[in-house]
């Protein structure tokens, strides 16, 4: 049966100015009768933004957190208390300590608020279908710890600081009649490679969406810069036109420069990411 997927952007960096934005992202995913919460955001504002749309995060069927960065995980302990009951899906590496390195090295981790319930956590290592047809992808390409250099993140290890491989990212990927529709919250790993390793775990099924942020977006002298050069943005539009037949929905780290660069080229196949956004695939 061919399920539709419905998606409500339930906290994003943007807004139409009635529901709270913040630097962040959370989606609640309906398929197939099962809800999932993928990230939490920053704060508690997503369970704001969900009163007000009059959505009830009691009694979800998962939550998902996509790698072990503040932004994506600050929320939970809303979660948390909200629902006694409630676990939480992350990399078995997503507790670990995260920094990011920018006029000095700061850490960007899972808030010890919310790594302190460490009981509320299903540690995930390799693929692991939670749902029918749900799975949770991680990434094993190597040399990514080379995105991590060049991007300026890293990760504390047995004492040492390393470039992150980002092992604590995952992607929530639903394989539908249609094709696959990735969820990978910032692509830190690369949108190609995303891509590939979920093809890989759900039998080379063609890709149908593609729907998160793409890690775009910095910040010099206080302005939005996009960190992709026009020759990286043109081969990341090569790979959408090529593996993905249908709809790409993208913000949050994107950025806007970088939203405005994709659309310029891929045109009505990018769609923007926002606060209070419903969207169905």
């Amino acid at each position: 049966m061919n399920h539709k997927i419905s998606i409500t952007v339930l906290i994003e960096n943007t807004s139409d100015g009635i529901l709270a934005c913040e630097h962040g992202l959370s989606l609640l995913i309906e398929y197939a009768g099962k809800r999932i919460l993928l990230d939490a955001g920053s704060t508690g504002a997503f369970c704001e933004n969900a009163d007000v749309l009059g959505i009830s995060l009691v009694g979800l069927d998962a939550c998902v957190l996509s790698h072990g960065h503040y932004d994506h995980a600050g929320g939970f302990e809303k979660i948390f208390l909200l629902d006694p009951a409630e676990k939480v899906y992350a990399r078995k590496e997503a507790l670990g300590v995260y920094l990011s390195s920018g006029r000095e090295m700061y850490e960007i981790g899972v808030p010890q608020n919310v790594a302190s319930y460490r009981e509320r956590f299903i540690l995930v290592d390799g693929i692991r279908e939670i749902l029918p047809g749900i799975v949770l992808v991680p990434h094993d390409t190597r040399g990514l710890d080379q995105i991590g250099e060049k991007t300026g993140l890293y990760k504390r290890q047995d004492g040492q600081i390393l470039p992150d491989d980002f092992a604590h990212e995952q992607s929530l990927v639903i394989d539908t009649d249609r094709g696959l529709v990735i969820f990978n919250s910032c692509s830190h790993a690369g949108a190609a490679n995303i891509i590939r390793e979920a093809r890989a775990a759900c039998g080379q099924k063609r890709v149908c969406a593609y729907v998160g942020g793409l890690h775009m977006k910095e910040e010099k002298d206080h302005k939005e810069i996009c960190m992709f050069s026009d020759e990286e943005i043109d081969k990341l539009c090569q790979v959408f036109r090529q593996e993905v037949t249908e709809q790409i929905y993208t913000g949050h780290c994107t950025g806007t420069l970088g939203f405005e660069k994709l659309y310029s080229r891929l045109g009505d196949q990018v769609h923007r990411l926002s606060t209070g956004l419903r969207f169905e695939l």
